[in-house]
C-alpha cells in the first residue's frame, strides 16, 4: 500500500471487536513508530504508557470521563489496548529557546508527528485508531504515575475493528482553500 492509499484508508474508528486482543509484538512496533518519529531540535518529547491489562484499562476507561460526566470516548470499554502520548519537557538548543523563550515550542507539533506514525503503523498491521484528547490529568497521574506537570496529551485507541468496512469517503476543505503557494 502506497503512503496516499493508506492515507485515503487511515480512518478513527469507533467500534472494536473487544474478544480481539492486540498482541504485545504489535503494541511494540506501533510504539517503535513513534519512538523513531522525528522532533524538533531532537527532543523527543514523549512517554508512551502501553495500557492493554483489564485492571489498567478499567482506570483509564475512567480517566476518559471528566467533570460533569462528559466523555469523548463511549466506545472506550470496548478497545483492547490503548497508548497514552505523555509530553516531557523538551531540551532543546539554546538559541532555539532563546528565540521563542519557550521550551515546548515544538513539543505538540512532536506528539502529533509520533501520533500519526504510530497510527500508520497500526493500520499496516491491521489495526485501528482513534485518538481521544479528553482525559482527566489528575486521574492519569494518579492511575499511570504520571508526574504532576506532565500533560497526557493524547490517548490512542488500538484493536480491531468490530466490523471491516471500506473507509469512509474523505471530507476535506478544497485543495485551493487549505493551500497556496508563495503567499497567503
Amino acid at each position: 500500500m502506497t503512503f496516499m492509499e493508506m492515507e485515503l484508508a487511515r480512518e478513527s474508528t469507533r467500534a472494536y471487536d473487544p474478544d480481539h486482543p492486540v498482541s504485545r509484538e504489535d503494541l511494540v512496533r506501533i510504539v517503535e513508530a513513534g519512538r523513531l518519529t522525528p522532533s524538533g531540535c531532537n527532543a523527543q518529547p514523549w512517554k508512551f504508557i502501553v495500557v492493554d491489562e483489564a485492571e489498567a484499562r478499567a482506570k483509564l476507561c475512567d480517566a476518559l470521563v471528566v467533570e460533569n460526566g462528559m466523555c469523548g470516548a463511549p466506545f472506550r470499554d470496548q478497545v483492547p489496548a490503548f497508548i497514552i502520548l505523555v509530553e516531557l519537557p523538551a531540551k532543546i538548543a539554546s538559541a532555539v529557546l532563546q528565540h521563542y523563550g519557550d521550551s515546548q515550542r515544538f513539543a505538540p507539533g512532536d506528539i502529533g508527528m509520533a501520533a500519526l506514525n504510530m497510527s500508520y503503523e497500526a493500520l499496516e498491521l491491521g489495526l485501528s485508531t482513534c485518538f481521544l484528547g479528553m482525559n482527566d490529568q489528575k486521574k492519569m497521574e494518579e492511575y499511570f504515575g504520571i508526574p504532576e506537570g506532565y500533560q497526557a496529551r493524547l490517548v490512542m485507541a488500538v484493536g480491531y475493528p468490530a466490523k471491516v468496512e471500506p473507509p469512509r469517503k474523505k471530507i476535506r476543505k478544497p485543495f485551493e482553500e487549505a493551500c497556496s503557494f508563495n503567499r497567503w
